[in-house]
This record gives C-alpha cells, structure tokens and sequence, in this order.
C-alpha cells in the first residue's frame, strides 16, 4: 500500500508466462513472438519496412514501436544497424512491461545469438512510469522506453519530437485481446509523428487497424505472410504539414564544469560541432570527488519524480563515461529524512526493481564495515565520481573543441548554452534566473579502518583511494576554512578511530531559489523564448545527478527531438517559472529584469 500521500510511480509489470518454451502474456493471453522469433520479426517488420535499405542510404534512424515486450525487434533492428554503421534510435511504448528479473533471464538465453541482450540486460530500466532512455554499443544505439499507456506516452513528445520517425514497428497484442492498443485515436498520434515516405508496419491484418491506419494517413497494402499466416500489413505515409526541422551545425557551450561538459557531450554525439568556452585553467575543479546519489523524496510531487529519473538516467549514463566500478552507497537518516522517511522512500520504490533496498542496520553496517546503528537506503548503482576526471572523459569527443581561460564576453549567432553556474547571470538573457552561490568545504584524512563505500547523511563520507574524504558544509555566506573542518569533522566523534588530517577544498555551488535545477530555454519577460539560448545550471548539491538530465534536455530542445522525461518534468526544470513568479510578485533573490 502506498502511503506517501502521492500518486504511485511504479507501474505494474507484465505476468509472463510460458507455452511450449516460448514467452506468454498470461493478461493478453497471447504470444509475444513465434517460435523463430528472428525471423518473424525480418517478415513482418523489417523486409516491409525496407529497414535495411534504409540503413544503408541514411546516416540515422528513428524507429518508433508500440509493444516493446522482450526487446526482440530492438535487438533485430539494432543488429541491423551496427552492421551498416547507422546510428539507432529506438522509441518504444509498453502499458506493461517484463518485470526485471524475467527480463534478466530472457536476456542470459538470448545475448549468445544477440550480443545486443548482454547490454539491454544490464541497462533495462526499472518499473518507474514514464520516459527511460539508454546507450548501447557506445551511443551508436540509443532506446527510448515509455512505461505507460502508449496513447499518454504519444502525446507526451507529439509537440517536442520535431524530427519525423523513419518507420513504426505496431506490434502490441491482437487487437482482440489488446484493443487500446489499437484504437483511432492513438494511432492518429503515430500518424502526426511522420512525415512523407514514413513507413510502418504490423503483424495484424484486420480492417479496422487497416482503415485507422488509412485514416492517420498511411497508405496502406497487404504482405503475404503464408505458410505462416495469411497476411500482414505495412503502409507509407502520405505526409503531413510538419515543418522541416534543420539541426544546427554549431554550437557554443559556456563552462566546461560537469553541466557544461555534459551538454557539450550530448550534443557531439548528434554529430555536431560544439565549441566549449571556460574561463578558469582546465581542470579546475575544486572537489576532488563527489557521489553520484539521489536524495529522493516519498510525497508524490514532480520534484520526486524529477530525482528519481534523473538517478535513473545519469547512473546508466556516467556507466558508459567513467572507468571505476559502482561501489553502492548508503543513506543514512539525517536532519531532513528521519527514519520514518527513509521507509516510506524504501516502500514507494522497492517494488519498481532492485535499485534500491532498505538494509538492516547489521547487514548495512556488514556492508560498508562501520557501525551503523538504523536501518539505512542502500543504493547499489551509486558509485564516486572523480569529476575532473569526468569532464575531461566527456569533453574527449572529435566534435568538441574546449578553449581554457577563455571567456565567451557576448552571444554569437551560434545557438549557446549557459552552463557557467552563478555566471550564467552575466548575461543579460539569463539576467532574470534566481541563483545563488553557496559555498562548500570537504576534508581530505587519513583514517584507520575507514567505511569501504561512501555513507550519506548530515554530511557524507567518501572512501578514495587511501584517503576518506568528509564533508561537505553548505555555506551561503564563506565561513572560516577551520570553522568548516570542525563542522565536518563532526561526523567521525563517535567513531573512536584514529585520523590524520591532510588537506581541506573548497567550491561554489549555484542553486536555485527553489532548489531546483534549471535546464532548457530562456525566455523574455513576455515569456517567448529567446532564440539560440539555453541554459543548465543550479543543479547545487546533485550536480553529478542533474547534470547530465539537464544535458538530455537542452540537447533534445537544441534537436528538435524528446528529452528522455515527461513534460510535466521538463517544466519543472524550465526557467519560465521564474518569469511566472515576477509577473505576480516581483524580483527576487537578486534577479534583475
């Protein structure tokens, strides 16, 4: 039962059976593939949508799908392209997908003849409603995944996915046993996401899709599909009044700290040219690592979906950029998540999959070897993130050029990002964005017997190399250094262990004034859009989690493509609620007009 006083975010998962060894929806009571599953799949979706011969002549795709289920058109499509060297991107929909644990199996028999399962089956996202996006074969593929009703999902990006979708794979449940898969409405919002020559095509041959199909503006044929049934379908569309979307062949990023990095990271490897300016020496980062973890929240609201997906998204994203293992973290209670809290956390999202668990205090103290008196949030995709190390990785693409103490002084022609933290307000279209710097230390000791993964709470400590790292204060205005060190050594009074202090750091975070990041366009005071400027910054104490969220985002906006989140997510994060607030009250927290 859910009582965090909010709507549920885990969504139910598919009961999977299994008939003469192969994968049944016990609630469809229907297969999801015949018995040569590959082969099917090259009949009724690849050789009618002429996939192959697309691939050759096209640099990318964008394959849409209703039914994603075992993954298995994915995977064919997928093998497809990294035999023509074409970049993939795979959109798909599923009202009830695989559970992870089948999942995992389906994937342990499947990776031998498809290599593709042996990634898919380490990145599947967890049960969590919404947009899931993934990497695969180092970004050369790239899943979408909507857990969700299809229709809801459609309508979500119809007025963000600018590009046209190259082909759509139909492949839910027979009409029959699945008609909300199949209804008018729903498979008019495919239509509107194509373009003249779009192609699609569907295992079912019955009339009614036919004519939905003909109505969305298909045109539509039948493809003998004997011996193995009678017919299928597939359709051309006939085109539609989409403008053409003109990707940008430049872009310039402000700061190449981990907002800028990343967002100079994303757009590269769309294939184009990012200029990144930074004005501090490279490698200027003053921390010498931070943890990759979620502060989530049990309550329901948007900010708790917001912190859950980006997690989501940014652990499987640094997974592909960094070398270091995940080492897990823990949360323990603290100030403003007592015990009681870290439960309610524990039940909202443990039934979505195994990203996190609440430990007993013995079995968590077992873990990280430190005596931990309650229960506490384990998180095993957690990991430490050297962040220099990070931004140098992202910014190491042939598409980005990084110029180092050097400032952009005004905007160009180019299509900018602002990712220069409290810098951003050195520009006048960012002039109005409520940020503020706050300061942090963190101290660099020795200790004997130190925890063997980081422990989060009032404060963190972070297991590095040979040395723990403790801190890290939250200062809106600068203390003195020594003060802060007693304030973090706070942490260690009762663990009766012998330390050596080395070192002490110091930073800047900029945050929000209601603490959540900014990502996305500006806009004017009349709440247009400014034309070619974006911004990602006040991601604060969560820069190694919002970041890279942000980056998606400003990427997808920059392309006229999706961002991997809904749209109730991407406006949370969008400065226009600033520029609603000073309508009705003003400016402030030092914004200006």
């Amino acid at each position: 039962m859910n009582t965090s006083g909010g709507p549920s975010e885990v969504i139910a998962q598919a009961c999977l059976g299994w008939h003469d060894r192969q994968p049944y929806a016990e609630a469809y009571q229907d297969i999801y593939h015949a018995k040569d599953g590959p082969l099917e799949v090259r009949r009724v979706f690849i050789e009618p949508s002429r996939l192959p011969d697309r691939a050759r002549r096209q640099r990318e795709l964008l394959i849409g799908e209703l039914g994603f289920g075992t993954g298995l058109n994915f995977a064919v499509a997928a093998e497809i392209c990294l035999k023509t060297g074409t970049r993939l991107h795979f959109v798909s929909f599923d009202a009830a997908p695989i559970g992870a644990a089948d999942f995992a199996d389906l994937c342990t028999t499947r990776q031998h003849d498809q290599a593709i399962y042996s990634e898919l089956g380490e990145l599947y996202p967890p049960l969590i409603s919404g947009w899931h996006r993934r990497y695969l074969a180092q970004g050369r593929i790239i899943l979408s995944l909507f857990w969700g009703d299809a229709a809801d999902g459609l309508e979500d990006i119809a007025e963000r996915q600018l590009r046209p979708f190259d082909t759509w794979f139909l492949d839910g449940f027979a009409p029959d046993r699945n008609p909300d898969m199949w209804t008018p409405d729903l498979l008019a919002w495919v239509g509107r996401l194509c373009a003249a020559g779009s192609s699609v095509a569907t295992f079912t041959a019955a009339g009614r899709v036919r004519r939905a199909l003909e109505a969305a503006g298909f045109s539509m044929r039948r493809v003998d599909q004997r011996p193995h049934k009678r017919e299928s379908l597939a359709g051309v569309h006939r085109g539609n009044d989409r403008t053409p979307w003109a990707t940008p062949a430049e872009v310039h990023v402000v700061g190449a700290g981990l907002a800028g990095a990343s967002a100079a990271r994303h757009l590269a490897e769309r294939g184009i040219s990012v200029r990144v300016f930074e004005a501090q020496t490279a490698g200027a980062s003053r921390i010498p690592a931070m943890v990759l973890h979620p502060r989530l929240l049990a309550d329901g609201s948007p900010e708790a979906a917001l912190r859950s997906h980006a997690y989501l998204y940014s652990s499987a994203y640094c997974a592909g950029h960094v070398d270091t293992p995940a080492t897990g973290a823990l949360q323990l209670p603290s100030k403003n998540a007592n015990p009681q809290r870290l439960e309610k956390i524990a039940e909202r999202y443990t039934p979505s999959g195994e990203w996190l668990a609440l430990l007993p205090a013995e079995i968590a103290s077992a873990k990280a070897q430190w005596n931990i008196r309650t229960p506490a949030l384990w998180f095993p995709d957690s990991r430490v993130i050297d962040t220099s190390a990070l931004c140098r990785a992202l910014l190491e693409h042939p598409n980005i050029e990084a110029s180092y103490e050097t400032a952009l002084v005004s905007l160009t022609h180019h299509p900018t990002v602002l990712a220069c933290g409290i810098e951003c307000r050195r520009f006048s279209e960012a002039s109005y964005l409520e940020i503020a710097p706050v300061h942090g230390q963190v101290e660099v000791l020795r200790l004997t017997n130190p925890p063997t993964l980081p422990l989060l709470g009032n404060g963190y400590l972070v297991p590095r190399d040979n040395d723990l790292l403790v801190g890290t204060t939250y200062e809106y205005e600068p203390w003195d250094p020594v003060a802060a060190t007693l304030a973090n050594l706070v942490q260690l009074e009762a663990s009766g262990r012998a330390r050596q202090w080395l070192s002490r750091a110091r930073a800047t975070r900029c945050v929000s004034s209601d603490r959540t990041p900014i990502a996305g366009r500006l806009y004017a005071a009349d709440r247009t859009p400014v034309a070619n400027v974006y911004v990602s910054t006040g991601h604060g104490s969560m820069g190694t989690v919002f970041s890279h969220f942000a980056a998606a985002l400003v990427a997808g906006q920059i392309c006229g493509e999706f961002a991997p989140m809904t749209r109730t997510l991407e406006s949370a994060m969008s400065s226009e609620r600033f520029r609603l607030r000073q309508a009705r009250r003003g400016f402030r927290h030092s914004a200006e007009p």
